[in-house]
């Protein structure tokens, strides 16, 4: 879209842990929607910046060092790597994707560490944290479980219940048992740096008030319950080996608490700093484009169970930090995703690797119907056999047939710079590229979906109704006229794909002769393509997508347990 007032856009997307591969769930939740977000608006001419990285430290990562027998350090680069690798096999358009044990972000932590800290947010206050008399250490949280005070769900971690996503106080935990050793735990006071919300409650509430009717209801809804519930001090450094130290020598000694050196800060406090950090590592002097700019617009992308830490926790930590810069705009949190039927849990072979399956069925096939299941308004549920139905019965039978048959037909036809074209084509085009640029503009990608195959419907009808194939021998002036229009038809629907489809885009343009690397403002839409109709030579015409058989939806099944 041609643009004479270009936007920057900050797109920034969860943090995965680096403790093992990526599943499905992550690809649904915030990975892919993200990358749409991106194409999109780089589509319609905007500025973007699209970041993220491997969130490196916190338990997880130390639960898989020490299964592996390994330095938490190399665990880290382990799947790092395996994290780049997946970037580029699902086409996710990264301006840059780190990793929370870079200096940069080490240096961009503790100073805004201390800033909070020196300016009151910060407080110190002597807590319990669950201690091991076997080991003589404090336990970081993810090495003990136990019963959810809230809801009542087993063997759940001991921050955070992932059933009903209720932040747990140490005290509040039932029955807690090292995960180790299966043992009691006892709680233990040791001292600890806490960020004082009560200070930033106003401001809290007067920053939701004024971004929310940007968000879906139901994180609407979330966010304002914990405002209502009231905001408890809560700490940001724990008793740990890995993790980020703290700026000890910067600390004034009156501020300075108990066992310092024995201290890290906590993992909630830093990885979403990650979003500021990547962004000066990107580029030290540009990033200020996107943070130091009231016309910029920031949109985070993540799974629910994240909801709280950027609708009210990323905020105050950045009003806190610095009064000026900027804030998130929109927080396009979704819902979980199920796995025929059934939460993930690698431990009971629940699970879809994120790789394997962009490596088994192509990064267009998995693009295309995780938006078609996007779990935005609740959680949705991923099922073989509807994956295999998507694709073969939509993607291919729809889109693809339509894309194969207009290009057979038209091959040979040569097309003049006089083009007359259907009324109704024109209009309907028109009207569906609106929706889909209201849709992608407001992060509803189902929408932005289900519009596009509507198209693409629209696109089948007309050659199912015009018959062109009975034409081109005894009407040929009607023939060429009719696969014009078809081809009017095939531009429009290359351009509405771009977002999800980025290789099924190149085969069309390559077979075409012709490259969309932009799109024109609406009432352009037209113009935009009569220029694109005249370049057309189309060769080496063949299909886009291979079907999936139900044999291999069967070995799929296989692999997962029996339900109950």
């Amino acid at each position: 879209m041609s643009n004479s007032k270009k936007q920057n856009i900050l797109v920034a997307l969860a943090w995965p842990y680096v403790n093992g591969d990526i599943h499905i769930g992550h690809l649904a939740g915030y990975l892919l929607p993200g990358d749409f977000f991106a194409r999109f608006h780089r589509l319609i001419g905007n500025n973007v910046l699209m970041v993220s990285g491997a969130d490196s430290h916190g338990t997880p990562v130390t639960i898989e060092a020490d299964n592996l027998k390994m330095h938490p350090k190399d665990v880290v680069e382990k799947y790092y790597q395996e994290h780049l690798k997946l970037i580029q096999k699902g086409d996710l358009s990264f301006d840059i994707y780190t990793k929370t044990t870079t200096e940069n972000h080490k240096k961009i932590v503790q100073d805004l560490f201390l800033k909070l800290l020196l300016q009151g947010y910060i407080i110190r206050k002597t807590t319990k944290q669950f201690y091991s008399k076997e080991d003589n250490k404090f336990l970081p949280d993810r090495y003990v479980k136990g019963n959810c005070p809230f809801c009542g769900a087993q063997k759940i971690n001991s921050d955070q219940c992932d059933i009903c996503g209720k932040i747990i106080d140490p005290e509040e935990l039932i029955k807690p048992v090292s995960k180790l050793t299966g043992n009691p735990v006892t709680l233990k006071e040791t001292e600890h740096y806490f960020i004082d919300w009560y200070k930033l409650t106003p401001f809290l509430k007067k920053y939701f008030s004024s971004h929310k009717k940007n968000w879906r209801q139901w994180i609407q809804a979330e966010t304002g319950q914990w405002l209502e519930r009231g905001l408890k001090p809560t700490a940001i450094t724990r008793d740990l080996e890995w993790g980020i130290e703290l700026p000890i020598d910067r600390i004034p000694k009156d501020l300075l608490i108990d066992n310092i050196e024995s201290k890290k800060i906590y993992v909630w406090f830093e990885a979403v700093i990650g979003y500021l950090s990547a962004s000066v590592e990107w580029n030290n002097k540009k990033y200020r484009d996107f943070w130091y700019n009231s016309k910029s617009k920031h949109y985070y992308f993540m799974g629910k169970d994240n909801l709280v830490f950027h609708t009210i926790f990323w905020p105050g930590e950045l009003y806190a930090y610095d009064k000026k810069i900027h804030l998130p705009d929109v927080c396009a949190i979704n819902q979980f995703l199920n796995l025929e039927g059934q939460k993930f849990s690698k431990s009971k072979g629940i699970t879809v690797d994120a790789q394997y399956i962009l490596d088994t069925y192509g990064s267009d096939q998995v693009r295309f119907y995780f938006t078609s299941i996007m779990p935005e308004e609740s959680d949705a549920n991923f099922s073989w056999t509807d994956f295999q139905s998507r694709i073969n019965d939509v993607l291919i039978s729809n889109f693809g047939n339509f894309i194969n048959r207009s290009l057979t037909l038209a091959k040979d036809i040569s097309i003049d710079k006089k083009i007359n074209l259907d009324k109704k084509i024109i209009s309907q085009s028109t009207k569906s590229y609106k929706k889909i640029i209201k849709s992608l503009s407001g992060v509803h990608f189902k929408d932005y979906y289900n519009e596009f195959i509507n198209f693409s419907g629209f696109a089948n009808k007309y050659i199912s109704l015009q018959k062109p194939w009975s034409l081109k021998e005894s009407d040929p002036k009607k023939f060429k006229e009719i696969m014009i229009n078809c081809l009017y038809l095939v531009l429009c629907l290359d351009l509405f794909s771009k977002p999800i489809l980025t290789k099924g885009s190149v085969k069309i343009e390559n077979m075409l002769g012709i490259k969309i690397d932009s799109w024109p403002k609406d009432k352009d839409l037209e113009k935009y393509l009569k220029k694109l109709l005249i370049q057309i030579k189309i060769n080496n015409v063949a299909p886009l997508y291979q079907r999936i058989e139900t044999s291999q939806i069967q070995t799929e099944q296989d692999k997962l347990p029996k339900l109950n």
